[in-house]
């Protein structure tokens, strides 16, 4: 008696449970895989974006700057010079950090990052620089 039971309800069972769905055909529709190249393609334009915006974002909190346009505070000088050979602007060296600078006299008015004062030229594309004093790191 007991296993005309359970074999029922093992039938019952079996007969009840749902029947495995198959990936539809439609799944591979060409409309289909075209929308979602395209939601892939709006995603990854988004992401480099996003990265592009971030990493403007991290050249300003570094302080990053410009000689001709500025970007430092007062007292800060911009540490952007290049030097072109015999002028031909095809032909520049970049020297500096494009970062702001403090201004100083002496070793005692840099911060610690920065510890040392030192006078630098800066050129800006031509043969004659303009001395700065301003901290370095060495």
């Amino acid at each position: 008696m007991w296993k005309q039971i359970v074999r029922f309800l093992v039938l019952v069972t079996l007969v009840g449970c749902a029947k495995r769905q198959e990936i539809p055909q439609s799944a591979y529709d060409p409309a289909v895989l075209a929308a979602v190249e395209e939601a892939a393609q709006a995603e990854q334009e988004r992401r480099e974006a996003l990265a592009a915006a971030q990493a403007e974002q991290q050249r300003r909190q570094k302080g990053e700057c410009d000689y001709k346009k500025g970007g430092c505070p007062e007292g800060f000088v911009c540490w952007d010079s290049y030097f072109c050979k015999n002028n031909f602007s095809d032909q520049c060296k970049a020297a500096g950090d494009r970062r702001c600078h403090k201004r100083c006299r002496e070793d005692g008015d840099c911060p610690k990052e920065m510890p040392s004062c030192q006078e630098i030229p800066l050129f800006l594309g031509t043969e004659s620089g303009v001395l700065e004093k301003f901290c370095v790191a060495e």
